[in-house]
């Protein structure tokens, strides 16, 4: 997968970077045995239902997200 980046805000100190993405199950399952022991953390700011999706996503738009959100179906 290649993600553009999307627009930097310089302002609110966001910067962008391109990322080059392949599939890999070795190296997610690496990740996930590290989250489990506790070695890598992933911060959430907020957990809300699939359904909430475009909510969220004009939230992100304006600059109201105040971190990670998880999308749970």
């Amino acid at each position: 997968m290649v993600a553009d980046p999307g627009p930097e805000d310089a302002g609110r100190g966001v910067r962008t970077v391109r990322r080059f993405v392949r599939s890999d199950a070795a190296q997610l399952a690496e990740l996930v045995t590290r989250v489990d022991a506790g070695d890598l953390r992933i911060a959430v700011a907020g957990r809300r239902p699939l359904t909430d999706l475009a909510a969220v996503h004009d939230e992100g738009l304006a600059g109201r997200l105040a971190g990670k959100t998880v999308l749970i179906p």
